[in-house]
């Protein structure tokens, strides 16, 4: 499906071994990539990754939906499944600010690349299942988890300074 605003690129999108394109692209006209200050691509193991082999994930401008006839962006290669990006579930493989980026990019080249999505290589016998998206806003961290989520108190006024 082709996007008009940023958004998901694949929602729970199954990958095996080969090449495979991303669920949705996004077109992005002049007029709305222009003030962006933030575009956060984010792609997260959602079932983790069996079979053995190495890992691209490559967001791409392309001259068409169909991402055939592209420039990289920006890559992620991970050598293994067993990297701890792709053995762990909710966990980011990629998690990166393109903002000022890919507006330069689209600057250079929207008119003849206005289309963006991801490009999903795997080798071998490697299989993973992912969410993407280019969003305007921070993802979800550890860090995030682990302040709201945290079942250790937060300590008060007069526990501060106890070494606790």
């Amino acid at each position: 499906m082709i996007l008009a605003t940023l958004g998901k690129l694949s929602v729970a999108q199954s990958l095996t071994a080969g090449t495979t394109d991303s669920t949705n692209v996004i077109t992005l006209p002049a007029k709305d990539y222009i003030a962006f200050a933030d575009a956060w691509l984010v792609i997260t193991t959602v079932v983790i990754g069996s079979g053995s082999g190495t890992l691209t994930f490559d967001l791409v401008m392309s001259q068409e939906d169909t991402l055939d006839t592209n420039v990289s962006v920006v890559r992620t290669y991970l050598a293994s499944e067993a990297d701890v990006r792709a053995a762990t579930v909710n966990r980011h493989i990629a998690a990166l600010n393109l903002g000022k980026m890919l507006v330069q990019m689209l600057n250079d080249s929207g008119s003849d690349y206005p289309y963006v999505g991801l490009v999903y290589t795997l080798s071998s016998s490697a299989a993973i299942t992912v969410d993407a998206a280019i969003s305007p806003t921070e993802p979800w961290t550890e860090y995030h988890r682990m302040t709201t989520v945290s079942p250790v108190g937060v300590p008060t006024v007069g526990s501060a300074g106890s070494g606790l």
